[in-house]
This record gives structure tokens, sequence and C-alpha cells, in this order.
């Protein structure tokens, strides 16, 4: 993609690009100044809200790119809960000043403000005052909270685009990982954004993949859970030509799923690991058995007590 059509995330909402497609909502395309009116009306909830810690829970991307952007134009710092269960809502409830998005109503959430004629440009977020906090996966231990701020998720969206970004131009993105943690959320959110790409509804079901893949130019954010149950009985081969990209975190991808992959896809799916704590680190390609690994574009290395 053409550094022309980056938008860095601190100015995502500073002018409308027409014919700028950011994907799907409620089965109809949004544009990138459709999503700006919805980032005003969310601007005008948070602005008129309490409190400066708010948790987003939405199970639609671009509905929570919209609040989002929104409570980060108000001055929020915004919470993001793996899921919405009432035990993960209770155990954040003392630390925020209320709840937006798709919870239970007995949570009150917080909902966008009607319609404005109020033009939805012309902010330039602060780099260093937006602030977001995801939560590591607790494999280790109780989830920890890890705060973010959004000059840190830029750097991390440029490194993916200078690493992979001439693989995906015009291809959509599809995935059946959740915006809700970070990997997610960079992958299905923050990089298409800055990067134009069309961001579409998860996907579950292997079925829906396929059909979906096989439409146009499409890239398929994932984990290994999803990848090692690939069916061998369905049409992938449909998907050749189209996929630009299958890309996989959250844990390491066994060398046998991988090559499975690679075989029923037609495409050597990448591997990038990180943390909530470190961000993307490095990344492997299965385009051979046993792929090196290379570090992510900026990231620094050291050897320390042979780790």
């Amino acid at each position: 993609m053409a550094m022309s059509e980056w938008i860095p995330l601190h100015l995502l909402l500073q002018s409308a690009r027409p014919g700028r497609t950011v994907g799907a909502l409620d089965g109809a395309a949004l544009d990138h100044a459709a999503l700006l009116a919805r980032v005003c009306r969310w601007h005008a909830a948070f602005a008129a809200a309490e409190g400066r810690d708010w948790a987003l829970y939405f199970d639609d991307s671009l509905a929570f790119a919209a609040a989002l952007l929104g409570a980060w134009s108000a001055g929020k710092r915004v919470y993001l809960p793996g899921d919405d269960l009432p035990g993960t809502l209770q155990a954040l409830r003392p630390h925020v000043d209320g709840f937006v998005g798709d919870v239970d109503p007995c949570w009150q959430p917080l909902h966008a403000a009607p319609a404005t004629d109020i033009p939805a440009t012309g902010v330039v977020l602060d780099p260093h005052a937006c602030r977001l906090v995801v939560f590591t996966s607790g494999s280790t231990g109780q989830p920890a909270a890890i705060e973010k701020r959004l000059d840190q998720l830029g750097s991390e969206v440029e490194a993916l685009q200078q690493a992979f970004g001439a693989l995906l131009a015009g291809a959509q993105v599809h995935g059946t990982v959740s915006h809700q943690h970070i990997y997610g959320l960079l992958f299905r959110v923050l990089w298409p954004l800055a990067a134009g790409r069309a961001i579409m509804p998860r996907r579950f079901f292997h079925e829906d993949i396929v059909g979906t893949l096989a439409n146009g130019p499409s890239v398929l954010i994932a984990t290994p859970a999803h990848l090692k149950r690939l069916p061998d009985q369905l049409d992938w081969a449909a998907v050749e030509g189209q996929l630009r990209a299958v890309f996989s975190s959250g844990g390491p991808l066994p060398q046998e799923s991988a090559l499975q992959v690679r075989r029923l896809l037609g495409l050597a799916p990448t591997e990038v690991f990180g943390s909530s704590e470190t961000g993307g680190i490095a990344w492997r390609r299965w385009s051979a058995e046993r792929p090196e690994g290379n570090p992510l574009p900026a990231g620094q290395w050291r050897i320390e007590d042979g780790c």
C-alpha cells in the first residue's frame, strides 16, 4: 500500500477521506466519513459523562472502533474486558466509572448521543494522552492490567505495515479473534484503519470462513486453536488466489498444523510472537519445514541469562 493511503492513528479523525471504505457494519458498507459521524456521536456522549475510565465491550469491531475513538477524543481512558461474563465485569467494576457496548442492561451502559450536525473532523488525538488498558491472558496467574499509549499502538501498527503491508494491498480483513484482546485489536481494528483495509465481521465457523475468503482479496487473522481444526472436506481450493496472508498468534502453531494450513489454503501461515506487555516481537512464515524467526521492524533484542 502506498504510504499516501496510510493514516497515522492519531490523525484518523482529522479529516474524512472520500472513497475510503473502512468495512462492513450491520450488513452495509461503512466509509470513513460515516465512521467519523459515529465517532462524533460517541464523543458527545463521553464528553457529557463524568469519570475518566470506561470499559468497552462490543461484538462488532467497527462499532467498537467508533466508541474507542470517541472515548479517546473526549479524553477518556478505555479498559478492554476480555469477555462480557458477569464475573469479568464485576471484577472490573471498582476500576472504571462505567460500561459501554454490548453488556447486560444491569450495568447501565452509556449510549451514543443522537445524530448531530457537528462535523466529525478536525480532531487530532494526543498520542501520549490517549490510553488503553488491556489484560494479559492469565495463563500464568491472574490477568494483569497493561496500559498502552496511542503512540505505542501506532508504533506497533507501523511495524506490522512495514513487515507485511506489501502483501495485503486491497485485501479485506477477516478474522476469528476478538478485538477485545491486543492481538485482535491491532490486527483487526487499528492496523486496518490506518492502512485503509476493509474490516469485516468476525467469523467463527469454518464454513463461513471459506465463503468469505473466496469473495475477493482477503487476509485471515486466526489463532492456533482455530487453524488446528481446519476440516479437509471444505472447498478450500476456492480460496487460492484470493488469500493474501494467514496470521496466527496467541500461542505456538504446531508444525503439523502449520503444514496442513499450507496444504489446504495454498499459502504458508505467518506466526507472530509477542505479548500484551511487550507488543509484537518476532515472526516466522511456514514456507519451510522449520522456518527461522525474524524480528519485527524496530524491535530491540538482547540475550540475558541464556534467554
